[in-house]
């Protein structure tokens, strides 16, 4: 076959798929709206109570919540009638059995109708998309476009049906809580109510690693590793792991379990290589700090430009080109560090497209080959980031963001547009800083400065 027609059977199955991916999604948006239709209709004709009601703002229940809120007493004594009514006819739906079983045709119903009504509903009220990522409802999301938060309506439909009395009250307070954190924002929007999220906003989400940072003591971890017996090792894990708090005890208690099939009188070292127990009893032993993970390509495209863009005095004239790339809808804070002379010079070529191969080295005694797409460590000698981090300043990067956004409103020739970049700034800035601190302790305690890369959250 020829290039050519490689090339039309590769864009036919490529059009064929998103075709069937088309029709999954007009399926199931047909289903959400059904089911949500069922479940308000079913409710309304069996209790004659109307649930939009229920949610309303200025409706009687919202506002006899808000009056006790905080005084568990008083809340349980100012149980509304319609809270009570709509709590008896929902658990009658389970019927005969004790609790939920989604085995059970009937159940699953009453579940997925439930949990259509409360993201349908959602979605009208405040505007968002439907993320749907596999067959099961539970994997469902709904993604509002005024703020950036991710609810999965379906898991709290079962948490609500699962938890019995009182479900209904904690229906109507968390749908209460998210129409005020909109109302937050359209305060801080001067009233206005501004769609900045897509569903690619939400996806990346669940399609993008993580980069984190971390500040190590492996002094002490590599006399634990190579020299002491594991027995010694074992000691340390067990006087380490409580930091970590009592949801990673289970995975001290694998680790030492692990190592309990060791040799006791002899260093880990002499007895294996595996990267994974490595790791997991560094971050158990050796972890001083660490960032908070952040989406990988926002780390490469804007965050380590912007450290090596420093505080500019002044800011370039814009060609055509660059005139072109604002016309094309730009995010204005990563045109800001993409147009922005640097001040501390990159290495395009380098890691993260800005650290030269030199300021790296691993961390594993085996010294093979660093695979960092699939999680390998790497650690980035700290000195490289502190002539740029001892510069840094979040205030005054935001500040010089924003004489440059009015400095791209007074050119005559660039489109007007409204500032749609001090998110993403602000997102740089507290990675920046972030990241400035666990460089600062690891130069502080001679530590190591790893970086590591997490699978996508969900």
């Amino acid at each position: 076959m020829s290039e050519s027609g490689k090339q039309s059977e590769s864009a036919k199955q490529l059009a064929e798929a998103e075709a069937q991916a088309k029709e999954r999604f007009e399926r199931a948006m047909n289903e959400l709206r059904e089911g949500a239709y069922r479940f308000s209709s079913r409710a309304r004709g069996q209790s004659e109570l109307i649930i939009e009601e229920l949610i309303d703002p200025d409706g009687e229940t919202v506002e006899s919540l808000a009056e006790v809120e905080g005084d568990t007493g008083a809340a349980a004594l100012s149980q509304s009638l319609e809270l009570i009514t709509f709590d008896t006819w929902l658990f009658g739906q389970i019927g005969d059995k004790d609790s939920l079983d989604l085995k059970n045709e009937e159940h699953w119903e009453v579940w997925f109708s439930y949990g259509a009504w409360i993201g349908e509903t959602m979605r009208r009220r405040h505007g968002g998309h439907w993320l749907l990522m596999g067959d099961d409802p539970h994997t469902w999301r709904l993604g509002f476009s005024k703020i950036f938060l991710e609810i999965a309506p379906f898991m709290f439909a079962e948490q609500l049906l699962r938890m019995g009395s009182g479900a209904t009250r904690k229906m109507v307070s968390e749908i209460e809580r998210i129409r005020g954190l909109h109302e937050e924002q359209a305060e801080a929007d001067n009233g206005k109510e501004l769609d900045r999220f897509l569903s690619q906003h939400y996806i990346r989400l669940h399609t993008v690693p993580l980069g984190q940072w971390m500040s190590m003591d492996f002094a002490n971890l590599a006399k634990l590793w190579n020299e002491a017996p594991v027995e010694q090792l074992v000691a340390e894990l067990k006087e380490k792991g409580p930091r970590l708090g009592p949801q990673n005890m289970p995975i001290v208690e694998q680790v030492v379990a692990a190592l309990a099939r060791a040799k006791q009188d002899q260093p880990i070292a002499k007895q294996t290589g595996d990267r994974g127990l490595f790791e997991a009893i560094a971050q158990i032993i050796g972890l001083r700090r660490a960032t908070q993970p952040i989406a990988i390509d926002i780390l490469e495209r804007v965050v380590m430009p912007a450290l090596h863009v420093g505080l500019p005095e002044k800011f370039p004239p814009l060609d055509e080109d660059d005139l072109a790339n604002l016309r094309k809808q730009v995010e204005l804070f990563a045109f800001f560090v993409e147009i922005v002379p640097h001040k501390y010079q990159a290495d395009d070529e380098g890691f993260l497209g800005t650290i030269p191969h030199e300021q790296l080295t691993t961390p594993y005694a085996d010294r093979n080959v660093l695979e960092i797409g699939k999680g390998d460590w790497v650690v980035v000698n700290p000195a490289h980031f502190i002539p740029m981090l001892q510069e840094f300043d979040p205030q005054k990067m935001i500040d010089k963001y924003d004489e440059f956004v009015k400095y791209i409103a007074s050119i005559p020739d660039a489109p007007r547009r409204r500032d749609d970049g001090r998110m993403l700034a602000e997102v740089a800035v507290r990675a920046l800083a972030d990241l400035k601190a666990c460089v600062a302790t690891a130069a502080q305690n001679q530590d190591a400065l790893l970086f590591r890369l997490l699978p996508p959250p969900g």
